[in-house]
């Protein structure tokens, strides 16, 4: 008779790794893998930002009135329901990132403005289209009027620029133009003070002695009229009191 042996099930069987040889390898893996892709994005994690700038930060962060030492800058003045300040955006955003790679010593820097949300700004600057995109360089401004595509707009911020005629930076606004956009804040919900309160802001912020001559009047009337209902009560009080004695 012929003799058989019995064959072990795992004879031929692969041996298999085991589960816990690999798993501290996984975040070198992982870690190595979002460095090639990061290396790999056409912007990458370096993309430069937008600035974006309001009624408060504009000057100190542009200095553009007060010597520049920040940088040159390139701003869109633009409003948020402006479909051609749409479709500049993102065209902007490349802006930002190709100034730092085309011009590193150059300190420009790309920033944004909402004129519906600072109208300081925009009257500073006389802002009456969108987008207005002004450059600021050495305590001059220049207004950019050409195509809005990325290579031109680089074009002129690297020294194009320098073929426009510059105009003088606006001073920042004084005492009367702070307090006549604190008016207009406070002025804003009724229509009829509204009204009242731009007239006098017109008259204050550019007819300044004429101004100045009506609220001396009105000082010296209301003076006056108080003079005389202060007098007016005083000697009322003093004769009722003479009455009063003379019935006691």
């Amino acid at each position: 008779a012929e003799l058989r042996l019995p064959i072990s099930n795992t004879q031929h069987q692969p041996k298999t790794m085991k589960s816990t040889t690999w798993r501290p390898l996984l975040p070198i893996l992982l870690g190595s893998l979002a460095a090639i892709l990061s290396l790999s994005s056409p912007i990458g994690v370096g993309a430069t930002e937008v600035t974006v700038l309001d009624d408060d930060t504009f000057e100190h962060q542009t200095q553009a009135s007060t010597g520049q030492t920040t940088g040159k800058w390139f701003v869109d003045f633009y409003a948020p329901w402006c479909g051609h300040c749409k479709k500049l955006t993102p065209i902007w955003d490349e802006l930002s990132t190709k100034l730092e790679t085309d011009y590193p010593s150059d300190g420009l820097l790309v920033a944004k403005v909402d004129v519906t949300s600072n109208p300081g700004l925009g009257e500073r600057f006389s802002i009456r289209g969108y987008p207005t995109l002004l450059f600021f360089a050495e305590r001059q401004m220049f207004r950019y009027k050409g195509p809005r595509d990325l290579e031109s707009l680089s074009d002129f911020a690297g020294g194009g620029y320098k073929d426009v005629a510059g105009e003088a930076v606006p001073a920042l606004p004084g005492f009367a133009e702070e307090y006549g956009k604190k008016l207009r804040e406070l002025t804003s919900k009724n229509e009829f003070l509204k009204v009242t309160a731009e007239d006098f802001v017109h008259i204050w912020e550019f007819r300044k002695n004429a101004a100045a001559v009506l609220l001396v009047i009105g000082l010296v009337v209301g003076l006056f009229f108080g003079l005389v209902v202060g007098t007016s009560l005083g000697g009322g009080k003093k004769g009722a009191t003479s009455e009063k004695s003379k019935k006691e």
